[in-house]
């Protein structure tokens, strides 16, 4: 009995922790994704002015998600 309770405890510790994690997750993804987003679309703006033909081709918003996560990803790999 003492053990199943002891198991229990600890499973609700780390639910509680993922879930504290999670949150923390989002909340410094609100906080990067703005600066991602400026950041590409600074860059996607000097690409069409600039004096060579390139074409930048998918979503603004779709690349600053991906930057976003990719940058903390590496704040959350312990």
């Amino acid at each position: 009995m003492v053990s199943t309770t002891h198991q229990d405890h600890a499973g609700r510790d780390r639910y509680r922790e993922r879930k504290a994690e999670r949150l923390m997750m989002k909340r410094l993804f609100f906080i990067v994704y703005p600066l991602c987003l400026t950041t590409i679309a600074l860059a996607r703006i000097s690409t069409v002015f600039s004096a060579r033909d390139a074409r930048a081709e998918g979503s603004v918003f779709e690349e600053a998600k991906a930057s976003a996560y990719a940058a903390l990803g590496y704040a959350f790999h312990v």
